[in-house]
């Protein structure tokens, strides 16, 4: 929301920049030249800057998507292992007491129904 607001707040200070602005300027680059006036030129170089920055920032979400998927696969191979090594564990118990069985289960008082 904060960002929105920002970008809302950057594109009404270009507008009203461009519309002030209405005079047709020489520009030149080496041999080229162009008339633009001043304003659509920084409206032109704020809409260009602001692709670019949307670009790198999808550049940027795409290298922690990837980290993320990397460390999701991690934290499942993780708890396969713990989950393997409980259950060696159990294993143990039961082969060393076998009257210490780790998870009993309770047997119902409740009679069967006819």
């Amino acid at each position: 929301m904060v960002r929105l607001l920002v970008i809302v707040v950057f594109l009404v200070i270009l507008i009203t920049f461009a519309l002030s602005n209405p005079d047709a300027q020489p520009l030149w680059i080496v041999s080229y030249g162009w008339q633009f006036s001043v304003g659509m030129l920084v409206l032109g170089v704020g809409v260009a800057s602001f692709l670019i920055g949307g670009f790198v920032m999808f550049i940027g979400e795409i290298k922690q998507r990837s980290r993320a998927r990397k460390a999701e696969q991690q934290v499942r191979a993780l708890e396969t292992q713990v989950l393997d090594l409980h259950q060696r564990i159990d294993r143990l118990t039961i082969a060393t007491d076998p009257s210490r069985a780790p998870y009993e289960t309770q047997t119902s008082t409740v009679p069967p129904a006819p």
